[in-house]
């Protein structure tokens, strides 16, 4: 299946584009698509921060989900970093 993500924050500066689509095999887990997104990121992203990715969350259009949950079918997501300031 392809799954778009939304990029924000620091990842919305790796491309021109606000969005990268994935391909994941039918039930894949959030884990499958952070997988995914850090090797799209190695292969295309100078300055792309693996470390950055570790900590940060994906969310579909209405929860946060964690690594072990799947990847709901048809539905946009979006990669979200942690955030700091006041």
């Amino acid at each position: 299946m392809d799954v778009q993500v939304k990029l924000f924050g620091a990842f919305r500066d790796c491309q021109p584009e606000p969005q990268v689509v994935l391909a994941l095999a039918e039930g894949a887990l959030v884990a499958d698509l952070r997988a995914a997104l850090e090797a799209h990121g190695r292969a295309h992203w100078p300055n792309f921060n693996p470390a950055l990715l570790a900590r940060s969350a994906f969310a579909s259009d209405t929860s946060v989900l964690r690594d072990a949950q799947p990847v709901p079918a048809g539905v946009g997501m979006a990669i979200l970093p942690p955030v700091s300031g006041g």
